[in-house]
């Protein structure tokens, strides 16, 4: 009998391989360290290439009627109150059957996820199981885990690292996880407010340049998310203090009244391991690769690892296995970090000339209709179709 596929961290990637995989007719099993799905919503966007894929796997259906469709992209300059540039999604509309970007917290999507995994006779998904070690053999691959009823091994024909950026399989394979820390960091602020009468016209998804405070606002069913920069200075302590974010709030929102529903406050990282694959045992998504959250990336390029692993798992094939390893990396450093570096450093702009300069670059872009339409495939992830 072949052994299930081990796959580590039930996550949106871990959830998503599983469910192809058992598609493709291969046992799995998933692996989770909470007693839980994670109610974690950092990441909320998902770009045409992942709905693809999800249409792909059978799931689309109740996640776009649980999500927020977003026709738009935008620009703004907070001072003045004045949108830069508009993005038209509908500029894509020859190049993927999905002509938008979705936005709809991770913590829903997993949760309509799970069941077509643990509805399939192939798939399983083990909560409270702590990873604590593996062994390659060469043939196969065993796992311990720590349980509420004490270790547990088991053995897989390939092991697979979906446990995010602190990721237990990475540092047991000894990889390196080389990158950078950007001096800024994000308070996210999950609120219930009406910024109409500040940003007149404001779309789903906006991003708000300013010297000293940019800020990224997402417009989400019942909740719209505003992640403030956080300068390197500022003590996170005080920062968090609610008095403090509700008066970042009021600076934002004038007189409109809000509900703040939470706040986190987080670094950001630029990382890449050495290698997604070391023999039987192999990484993806935030476990292999982490980068500035600034154009919703991170997520959906562990979708489309999951995606393409899923592929190379299924044809069991060294070659295939290595290429997913080098072509996944590579899109990594040379498509995802390069972008999200792009935007994050548009929104960090101080010097006035250099402002003005961006603004009239961005005003350009949007202008032009293949201009626009280039824009809208590489921030939307279809780079390749250019």
């Amino acid at each position: 009998m072949t052994l299930p596929v081990l796959i580590v961290g039930a996550g949106p990637v871990g959830l998503a391989l599983a469910r192809a995989l058992t598609l493709q007719g291969r046992a799995v099993r998933v692996f989770e360290a909470l007693d839980a799905l994670s109610p974690e919503a950092r990441a909320s966007t998902f770009h045409p290439p992942t709905l693809e894929m999800f249409a792909e796997w059978g799931v689309l259906a109740p996640i776009l009627a649980e999500g927020q469709r977003v026709d738009s992209l935008e620009y703004w300059e907070r001072a003045t109150r004045e949108r830069i540039a508009r993005f038209d999604y509908a500029l894509l509309a020859a190049d993927t059957p999905y002509p938008f970007r979705l936005q709809l917290p991770q913590a829903r999507v997993t949760r309509l996820l799970l069941p077509y995994v643990t509805g399939s006779p192939l798939g399983a998904v083990h909560f409270q199981h702590s990873l604590a070690d593996f062994h390659d053999h060469g043939t196969h691959v065993t796992a311990i885990f720590e349980t509420p009823d004490g270790p547990l091994s088991v053995d897989g024909q390939y092991l697979v690292g979906a446990d995010g950026a602190r990721s237990t399989v990475r540092r047991r394979l000894g990889l390196n996880f080389a990158g950078l820390t950007y001096p800024d960091r994000f308070l996210l602020v999950p609120s219930e407010i009406d910024l109409e009468a500040v940003l007149p016209g404001l779309g789903p998804v906006n991003y708000i340049f300013d010297p000293d405070e940019w800020i990224i606002i997402l417009r989400l069913p019942g909740v719209t998310r505003i992640v403030f920069q956080i300068g390197p200075d500022e003590d996170e302590a005080a920062v968090l203090q609610p008095e403090r974010v509700s008066a970042r709030l009021r600076r934002l929102a004038g007189a409109a009244p809000f509900t703040i529903k939470g706040t986190s406050l987080y670094s950001v990282h630029q990382r890449i391991a050495d290698s997604f694959r070391v023999g039987r045992v192999l990484l993806a998504g935030d476990a292999a690769h982490i980068n500035n959250p600034a154009g919703g990336m991170g997520m959906n390029s562990g979708i489309h690892d999951a995606h393409r692993l899923a592929a190379a798992l299924a044809a069991d094939s060294d070659h295939e296995l290595d290429r997913y390893a080098q072509v996944r990396r590579a899109w990594a450093v040379d498509k995802v970090q390069r972008h999200t570096h792009e935007t994050y450093a548009a929104l960090v702009v101080r010097e006035p000339a250099a402002r003005q300069e961006r603004n009239e670059r961005y005003r350009a872009l949007a202008a032009d209709p293949a201009q626009a339409r280039a824009y809208l495939l590489r921030a939307s992830m279809l780079e390749d179709r250019l």
